[in-house]
């Protein structure tokens, strides 16, 4: 749960910069397989173990996380690429001459 807690609070840095879109996308996807994990493991230990709606939790924050992590990256390369600075930038890059 903490790693998707920490995955949503990173996201709006993600809007800044892709560093914070890429940590928010790592640690979703480490939340929702350690939340798999700590629900499989609460399951398997049948009612001796507590935290299943944690574990549920972790999921799911993951989960929206790494989702409107990843929709922030697609819109900001759609942005960034569809502007001129990048093929300004492209057009500067020195060609070698034959």
């Amino acid at each position: 749960m903490v790693l998707g807690i920490i995955s949503l609070v990173v996201l709006p840095v993600g809007c800044c910069c892709v560093v914070g879109n890429v940590m928010s996308i790592a640690a979703g996807i480490a939340a929702i397989v350690f939340g798999i994990t700590a629900r499989n493991r609460v399951g398997a230990a049948s009612g001796s173990l507590g935290g299943g709606s944690r574990a549920t939790a972790g999921i799911v924050m993951g989960g929206v996380a790494t989702a409107l992590a990843v929709l922030l990256f697609v819109i900001s390369l759609a942005i960034g690429l569809g502007s001129g600075a990048f093929l300004n930038y492209l057009n500067t890059i020195a060609s070698p001459s034959p």
